[in-house]
């Protein structure tokens, strides 16, 4: 299947580069406004709207109707129609990881995303960012490091999405929803002028249901449910010429069940942990998943939970006089997660005791569960300076973020516990302040060549306090009081900050009106951090204990791992963005090139096996994050589309990156239950992925209304797991029957399938180390089907 994709990207590549050669050659080219109405929207890719094609960035850009075409449900689905871009709920449905070049996220703490998902010109945090996209205006993913435009330093690249706004008409919808596994959706808006030309209010809302998609072989509710709520307000506000203010208030439940783990395999024999006696046990439950790869064992968890609710509020105003506009974009949001999964993939076992009765013929072994609450909230602000002079156009800006704790946080893992005692719960605490000042011109030199500059300097501050606190999270305050005993009892605090600068600098060509070259260079960052508890006793500083099994009666030394450094990214890029037409038939041809350097890259290192059960001052998330590794990325990128006539698009786009390991710095006192050698280093992106599309209307009017078909085949080469052990690549073939206008109203009726072909396939990891007993992963969702009846007034 990999080669067939591979055909396929040839086929296409050179079909698009053939018709422009053609078209050059027997057509002048087409006009600008006509490129634009074949298929372009607008972007914000430079905080200002602009024509996709004008802009000197790798985009990959969807308006409300291409979302709709390919049944985009949350922004997780973008990745099967933006190739290159990953998303992963690695360690629970809110641990969102994003991924775009080669760079990734780590599921540990409040560190900044290496791709952050913006909503509304709002940056979000890494948890709570897969937000439903009902009432979406579009969504643009920009590749590459960004900065010196936007609030957040990004190392891979950002993730634009943008509501519908408020406008003067009274308009809206109401859409309803029924599918596989009991799939129930109603979402709508209405949109209200309150005072001509001032005034505007628009509400908009989403309640999903789905009944669990993944069973539990040994008991329970099941695993893959979706209940959620959301809705959000919109406000404008133009009381005069050149103010103009929106309010947008939001607000998100998800009451879940948690996402099923595939146990993959066994990766040493029990009796290695003196726990021969279970092997048999754990030899049957790798039998029954084998056997049927749509299950899960509960593990004793009853359902596990996903619950995630947010609230936000933004306001973005701006005034413009003459041709400069400031601006301010306000943002607030308070997110609480909680999350229990079974990680180590398996039944509750069970250890006979050998005791006549009455005592128990057995006692429970839980091989690993977790489970984490974070309650947080976010403020930022960004106010920018623009101006617009012809030749010359500029943005200044300034950036503030402020996020901190809001109530008991911190997580709790049971792992090889006798009896089914639970570990103690880890409080964990973090601030991060952020400040940065950015700016960015552009200067034309002639109607055809343009200079963009930018530059940015970043401040970053973290602190955090942590540790084992009674039996049971607690707040932030009781964590400082119990810091401020200085006990070698695990919990302290710890602290962080560094500085760095950051840059873009590239020229434009625009060779004709539908025809630009580029070449840039960025710098991109991605501040300290700090691994949490503050490491001090004997089971984390290198003390001995005969707890500490895995080490040898000698315990590790995590002190050395207890601050992390900046990492940084420099890449060049070159790119075309053409289109071109020949008669009636229109075609699209972008490309980009780009070679990235990327220093003191963050790896994952898992303590699970390391530190004894029940330590207090155990690593939260049972893992640390370490500057190990110097990585050379370099990819093409390519979205290729012609439309032969109005009713029918074909497109293919794709993505190649290669990642390589140049250097490897392995820290000093590193345990050696932890390995860490290239092969561990985690590659995130597949080598390559691709989507190829239809999209045909019909030449049938039943009932005066347009018949259309989309269909998207989805291909990815191995991708991004952990310990750098790679997924096995996929393929997803997704369809829609969509029936439009119907007897000239505004009634549409559709029905979709998504994962067609029932194509079996693992979506994330969760535990893949040598050093664990068992490996778990997250299996992808299996074929689903919905009807969609929709109403426009």
């Amino acid at each position: 299947m990999r080669l067939a994709a591979l055909k396929l990207a040839l086929v296409a590549s050179a079909a698009a580069v053939a018709f422009p050669s053609w078209a050059q050659s027997v057509a002048s080219p087409a006009p600008q406004a006509d490129s634009a109405n074949a298929g372009d929207i607008v972007v914000t890719a430079r905080r200002r709207e602009e024509r996709l094609q004008d802009v000197s960035v790798s985009i990959s850009a969807f308006s409300s109707e291409a979302l709709e075409r390919s049944t985009v449900q949350t922004v997780s689905d973008v990745k099967t129609i933006a190739p290159g871009f990953t998303f992963s709920s690695e360690g629970g449905k809110d641990n969102v990881a994003l991924t775009l070049r080669g760079i990734g996220q780590l599921p540990l703490g409040e560190v900044t995303p290496g791709v952050v998902i913006y909503l509304n010109d709002t940056p979000l945090p890494s948890v709570g960012s897969n937000v439903p996209t009902y009432d979406i205006g579009s969504i643009q993913v920009l590749k590459g490091p960004q900065g010196t435009l936007f609030g957040r330093n990004t190392l891979g690249g950002a993730v634009v999405i943008g509501s519908q706004k408020p406008s003067y008409a009274f308009e809206g919808y109401v859409e309803g929803t029924y599918g596989r596994f009991d799939y129930r959706e109603l979402e709508g808006a209405v949109n209200i002028p309150i005072i001509e030309d001032k005034v505007a209010f628009r509400a908009a809302g989403q309640i999903r249901r789905q009944d669990p998609r993944t069973i539990a072989f040994d008991g329970g509710p099941g695993f893959d449910n979706i209940h959620q709520d959301a809705y959000r307000f919109s406000l404008l506000v133009e009381p005069f010429e050149g103010l103009k203010s929106t309010t947008i208030y939001e607000y998100f439940k998800g009451d879940e069940l948690a996402g099923g783990l595939y146990l993959l395999r066994e990766n040493f024999p029990f009796a290695a942990l003196g726990l021969g006696v279970v092997e048999p046990q754990v030899q049957a439950a790798l039998q029954a998943q084998k056997a049927n790869r749509r299950g899960s064992f509960d593990g004793g968890i009853n359902g596990g939970a996903a619950y995630r609710k947010t609230r936000a509020i933004t306001n973005d105003t701006s005034f413009s006089f003459g041709d400069l506009t400031l601006r301010n974009i306000f943002g607030y949001r308070k997110n609480y997660s909680y999350q229990l999964i079974n990680t180590g993939g398996l039944p509750q076992l069970q250890i006979p005791t050998g005791l006549p009765s009455p005592a128990p013929s057995a006692v429970p072994f839980t091989l690993f569960t977790a489970s984490s609450v974070l309650d947080r909230q976010y403020l930022t602000n960004e106010t920018q300076l623009l101006g617009d002079f012809g030749s010359f156009n500029f943005i200044v800006g300034a950036f503030y973020n402020n996020d901190k704790p809001d109530g008991p946080s911190g997580s709790q893992f049971t792992a090889f516990s006798v009896g089914g005692v639970p570990a103690p719960a880890v409080t964990a605490h973090v601030r991060n302040k952020n400040w940065a000042v950015y700016g960015q011109i552009g200067y034309e030199f002639t109607d055809k060549l343009k200079l963009n500059l930018g530059a940015r300097y970043s401040w970053d501050k973290v602190s955090a306090c942590g540790g084992t606190i009674g039996t049971t999270y607690v707040d932030e305050s009781t964590c400082l009081s119990t810091a401020a005993l200085n006990l070698a009892d695990g919990v302290g605090t710890v602290s962080n900050k560094g500085e760095e600068p950051s840059w873009t600098i590239g020229l434009d060509y625009k060779a004709t009106p539908d025809w630009l070259l580029y070449i840039v260079s960025r710098r991109g960052y991605r501040g300290v951090n700090v691994n949490t508890p503050l490491f001090e006793t004997p089971f984390t500083t290198g003390g001995t204990d005969p707890a500490c099994v895995a080490t040898g009666g000698v315990c590790a030394d995590l002190r050395p791992f207890q601050k992390t450094g900046e990492e940084t990214i420099t890449d060049v890029e070159i790119g075309s963005k053409y289109d071109y037409q020949v008669g009636s038939a229109r075609g699209r041809l972008n490309l980009a090139a780009y070679y990235s350097k990327y220093k003191n890259a963050l790896q994952f290192l898992n303590t699970q096996t390391t530190v004894p059960n029940g330590t207090p001052d155990s690593p939260t998330n049972g893992s640390l994050a370490a500057n190990v590794a110097d990585l050379r990325i370099w990819g093409v990128e390519l979205e290729a589309s012609i439309s032969p006539v109005r009713s029918l698009t074909v497109g293919f786009n794709a993505a190649y990156t290669n990642v390589k390991v140049e250097s490897l710095t392995v820290p000093a006192g590193l345990p050696s239950t932890i390995a860490l050698g290239e092969g561990q280093i985690n590659k995130y992106s597949p080598s390559f992925s691709g989507t190829a599309s239809v999209s045909w209307t019909l030449p049938i009017r039943p009932a005066d209304g347009d018949v259309v078909v989309n269909a998207d085949l989805f291909m990815t080469d191995d991708f991004g797991g952990q310990n750098g052990e790679k997924l096995p690549g996929y393929q997803l073939a997704n369809a829609r029957l969509d029936w439009r206008g119907i007897g000239g109203t505004g009634l549409d009726l559709g029905i979709y399938v998504k994962n067609l072909f029932n194509e079996k396939y693992v979506s994330a990891s969760s535990v893949l180390l040598p050093s664990f007993p068992t490996s778990s992963v997250y299996a992808g969702d299996p074929r689903t089907w919905g009807v969609t009846a929709k109403y426009t007034f």
